[in-house]
């Protein structure tokens, strides 16, 4: 099998560890002794319960994984109990939380700064034996710029393709081709607000997620780069070496005209992920921005009751000039002071593994790194709006933006009333923008002085020496293939 199914660049899906599982020693007697003196009876005995925590920040995969953690449970000779929570709305902050009382788990997915900057993450490189290198495509177990002295904190396992989808049923009711997708920003508002004119006040052309705000990174920063608009991750310039948010400016302002406009589905603000693309499946919003996971949200988690399609995210001005955005990323970091290090290992391995990629893959709940679960991973024949999000040549991943120690600045530099503390402030700061409804030139403001912070911070980090700028530097890179 190739281990480069999307191109020339390494992004594939995902292959797993294998556990094996001991049988139980005899119990016969040995010299007419009793057989728990004997030193096979005493093997037998059954080890005492070792409680693993692990927490994920991931709702749509909760059935499969839930699952397998059972069977886990339930089979594993070492008798460890995996105790898995989910905390899908404020993640960071538990974990911010469960720092500052010294009570982090045994394993997390998806670790904030603050839990590498804490030296939380075990350096994984000794754990990736030749069987995991088999398994995994390489751009898996290769440090990422922001790990230290090339430590490996993570394998990052999705491959995660962002693209519009959209209700074919709505745009038939309203009048619009159901085969055209809006290909500009300014085209997209006018279906939006012809959806929502012929709604009824029960249908709307757009959502927007914000209670988690995240989502501006899949409602602004990702579709921006179809339109030449991105050189790196969260507002970073790998050419420049520069933080620049401000081409971000117009998408925020487009998002506050067209919720004024009423296209919006309502309470914007007050919905996260999971709420509005319920309200997608039912058939009441015509576009929202959507990620490889979501192929099986639509069809197991909320299955659509529309009849819908996927499509790549308008441009600004009607012209190409920039690939579609997916990045590799996530994975399950090892608490390195864990009281059961060694379970944790073996609860770890078992996340790897390929049952857990393959049964992930199945069920349309993303594209992975593991190779095993490669030719699961799209499946155009059965699960709805997989070849829509099939990585091709066109599509990009954009170099990662440095990973910043924000406690190098004391006090906290400031946009406005917002304390630059966090990475999630570029959210935060746009999430304000938002509900103030801000003009354009105050938008503007806003995200110069975001970036004219981020960029004082980045100075800082590399005069701290916690940051190596020329890590995150590509000179070369170009958006567009």
């Amino acid at each position: 099998m190739s281990r480069n199914k999307w191109g020339s660049r390494s992004l594939i899906t995902i292959a797993a560890v294998a556990l094996a599982l001991s049988a139980g020693c005899s119990s016969s007697t040995n010299n007419g002794k009793n057989a728990s003196s004997t030193p096979a009876a005493e093997s037998a005995k059954p080890k005492e319960k070792v409680t693993v925590k692990v927490w994920a920040n991931t709702r749509h995969d909760i059935e499969v994984r839930e699952s397998l953690i059972k069977k886990f449970n339930e089979t594993n000779p070492d008798n460890i109990q995996i105790d898995y929570k989910v905390y899908s709305d404020n993640y960071d902050e538990q974990l911010k939380l469960a720092l500052n009382a010294g009570k982090l788990p045994d394993i997390a997915y998806n670790i904030s700064a603050d839990l590498i900057n804490a030296d939380y993450p075990m350096d994984l490189n000794s754990l990736i034996t030749p069987d995991i290198r088999k398994r995994f495509d390489k751009s898996a177990l290769t440090a990422p710029p922001t790990s230290k002295n090339g430590e490996l904190d993570r394998v990052f396992e999705n491959v995660t393709n962002l693209k519009l989808v959209y209700n074919k049923d709505l745009f038939k009711a309203s009048g619009l081709d159901p085969e055209k997708p809006p290909t500009t920003w300014q085209e997209m508002q006018q279906y939006a607000k012809q959806i929502t004119a012929s709604g009824g006040g029960k249908k709307f052309g757009l959502g927007l997620p914000i209670k988690q705000t995240v989502f501006w990174r899949y409602y602004v920063i990702y579709p921006a780069a179809v339109s030449g608009d991105i050189y790196g991750r969260e507002g970073w310039n790998a050419v420049t070496g520069k933080f620049d948010f401000s081409p971000f400016a117009k998408y925020v302002k487009w998002w506050i005209d067209v919720n004024k406009e009423g296209s919006v589905f309502p309470g914007v603000g007050n919905y996260d992920n999971d709420m509005i693309r319920a309200q997608f499946s039912e058939g009441n919003i015509g576009m929202l921005s959507a990620a490889t996971w979501d192929i099986g949200v639509f069809n197991d988690q909320f299955p659509a009751k529309i009849d819908w399609a996927v499509a790549d995210f308008p441009t600004w001005g009607g012209k190409v000039l920039g690939g579609p955005a997916y990045e590799t990323a996530s994975g399950f970091s090892i608490n390195k002071k864990s009281e059961h290090l060694e379970a944790a290992k073996k609860v770890w391995e078992f996340f790897l593994s390929d049952e857990m990629f393959v049964a992930l893959a199945k069920k349309g709940l993303g594209s992975f790194t593991n190779l095993a679960a490669q030719e699961k991973s799209i499946q155009p024949k059965d699960r709805k709006g997989s070849e829509g999000f099939v990585i091709n040549g066109k599509s990009m991943n954009y170099p990662m933006a440095p990973r910043l120690d924000y406690s190098v600045v004391n006090p906290p530099l400031k946009v406005g009333s917002i304390d630059i503390k966090k990475s999630g402030v570029v959210n935060d700061v746009m999430t304000e923008l938002f509900i103030k409804g801000k003009d354009l030139p105050e938008i503007e403001k806003s995200l110069q002085e975001l970036g004219d912070a981020f960029n004082k911070l980045t100075t800082a980090n590399v005069e701290a020496k916690t940051v190596e700028l020329n890590k995150y530097l590509q000179p070369d890179f170009k958006p567009l293939k």
